[in-house]
Order: C-alpha cells, then structure tokens, then sequence
C-alpha cells in the first residue's frame, strides 16, 4: 500500500488515518519548542515549587564531565542541569537524639520528590521533557558495589555555584551550610545562560567535623577514608544489609544468631525497611558551623557552642562498626570512652 507523509501504515487491520486520536492531533495547533529558555525564569519555578535554591550548568560542563555519558544513557536529550537545594532544620540535625535527624531526612526525601514532580509538570505544560533522579533511593542495584545513581549530586551542585565542597566531603552552601539536601533535574532545552562556581569556600576549617567523627574517616590533613564512613553510617542500610543476611541465614537457632546480631541491631534494620533512614552518624553535618546563617552562633561563642553541640555528640553512648584490627579498635575508646567498637 503505498502512503504519503500523512498516511499512517496499516500494520493491524486498523485505518489508524481515521482513527479519532489520529485526527485529533493533526487538526491541534503544532506547538513550536523553544530553541533555549531564560535561566532566571527556569530558577524561578524551581523555587516556586518550594526549593530553597538553586542553579543550572549546562552538560558539557567540565566540572561534571565524568557524569556525562552516565547522564546521557538515562536520558539521551539531556541538555541542562537543574541542582535545587531544601534547607533542613538545624535544631533536628544538630540533637543528640538521632531520630531527629533521620526524620528529617525522610522528611526532605519526600518534599525533594514532590518538587521534583512540580517542576517536571511545569516543563512538560511548556513542551519541555525532563526527567528526576532519585535524591537518594532508588539506585540500580544491578551496579552494586559499583556507581548505581543516575547523577552525583554535589559535584552539580557545586558547578552550579551553590556552594563548594567542605573538609567534611559535603556541600556547604554560602548562606544554609552543610544542612541541606540536594536534587538533580534534567532537561532535554538548553538555556540562554549558565551559573558559575561559587567565588569563595564557605568552609571556615574549624575542623569540627574530624573532632567529631567516630570513625576516623576524615583526617586532619583533608584525607577522607570512604569505607571507614560507609560501614559504620550505613550499617542499617547499604552493605549492612548483606551482613545481616548473611547472619540471619548461616545461623542454626536464635541463640547462634543473636551472638551475631543482638536485638536491638535487629531492629534497626527493621526499622530502615519500614520507616526508611537508618543513618547511624551524619555527625560532621550537624556540627559544622558554615554559611552565613549559622556561623553567628560559633563565632560569638565557640566554647559554648561545643559544649552545646560538639560534646553530645563525642559523649554519645554507641556502637561504633569499624573494621577489623585492634589498631581501629584502640584508636575508637581512645577518641570516644563511651562508644563501643563492634568489627563488621
């Protein structure tokens, strides 16, 4: 059958050319995609939509070179960057009692998705495709123990001049510092102009953060051993998880497998599954005093607010998940008497 531009081909018995949607759409007014959009306008829905900040860097931005190809397998039109930042609540952070922090960090999770949605919805009504990785999970476990996430967030962030990367290993906004979450958007338009790195590091060095990590996982000298904080911080979740399966299946009885695993690990696992979170640290969030909204309270009174802030922390009674060693055993109970080292 022959068939000219208009022609659909009959490839089941149905004359698609006469089909009611098939009308519909050729009778409909073509909208025309825009070549570029406004960065300013672009930022502007992003916040709208109740991120707190944000900045866009284009795909063949240098800084993020290495997530290129990744970016481009997910979405093969990507052109543009979003990053968004959602402030958190530093008093939730900052307590000792932990069930704060990882409260609001699924808090903020869900709040992300819903912004992330807002915005898509926004572009989508414009002609605009996009699409929203995950701000944390789900990743692709296909990958594990490799690269499993769509895009890493700080490093666009940090393109996208929102902050730069503190001793800590975390984005540190100029004005929230470290305590905010981040989200990737990516959008097959490129925009009439970029954001550039930040000019200046918000991190003031006060290395707080290395006081206070009970892992040892980040050095004075700027080092950062990622193992050390994965096994410990993830315990409940990454890895972790593994491990208590491993346990839960070579043991005979209860009695064998709560040599292994005690109840109350037993039940943060649980609790990782069911309610989410299941962070064990984030210490070096909490303390650090950076961005211009937080340090006032460090710089006015150092000594209180350690006492206030830094000390609960290094005081806090825990099991801490090193590895293996008597050397990362010793050096635990000589930094922190009242944590206890459990070898993974």
């Amino acid at each position: 059958m022959k068939h000219n531009d208009h022609d659909v081909p009959d490839i089941s018995g149905l004359d698609l050319n006469n089909h009611p949607s098939v009308i519909a759409y050729r009778q409909a007014p073509k909208k025309i995609k825009q070549e570029s959009l406004s960065r300013k306008w672009i930022k502007k829905v992003v916040c709208e939509a109740g991120a707190d900040d944000a900045g866009v860097v284009e795909i063949d931005r240098l800084e993020i070179k290495d997530q290129k190809q990744s970016i481009l397998t997910a979405f093969p039109l990507a052109k543009t960057l979003i990053s968004f930042v959602c402030r958190m609540n530093a008093a939730q952070i900052q307590s000792q009692d932990r069930t704060l922090a990882d409260g609001e960090f699924i808090a903020l999770d869900a709040e992300m998705l819903l912004i992330s949605r807002k915005v898509v919805k926004v572009l989508r009504e414009n002609g605009i495709a996009a699409i929203t990785p995950s701000e944390g999970f789900p990743q692709d476990m296909n990958k594990w123990p490799g690269k499993m996430f769509t895009v890493s967030h700080k490093p666009v962030a940090a393109a996208a001049g929102l902050g730069h990367i503190g001793h800590h290993r975390l984005l540190i906004h100029p004005v929230f510092g470290s305590h905010v979450c981040l989200g990737t958007l990516i959008m097959d338009t490129a925009l009439d102009s970029y954001d550039q790195p930040l000019g200046f590091n918000p991190c003031i060095s006060c290395k707080l953060c290395v006081s206070v990590c009970p892992t040892g996982a980040i050095g004075k000298d700027g080092s950062f051993q990622f193992l050390n904080c994965l096994v410990h911080a993830y315990r409940d979740r990454l890895g972790g998880f593994l491990s208590w399966t491993e346990a839960l299946v070579t043991s005979k009885d209860m009695e064998e497998y709560r040599q292994k695993r005690n109840d109350s690990e037993t039940m943060a696992v649980w609790q990782s599954l069911t309610y989410g979170g299941g962070y064990r640290c984030g210490y070096c969030m909490s303390v650090c005093p950076a961005g211009s909204d937080l340090i006032g309270s460090y710089i006015d009174s150092r000594k209180e607010y350690i006492q206030a802030i830094v000390k609960p922390l290094q005081e806090r009674k825990e099991s801490v998940y090193v590895f293996p060693g008597p050397e990362s055993e010793a050096s635990l109970s000589k930094r922190f008497p009242n944590k206890t080292a459990r070898p993974v």
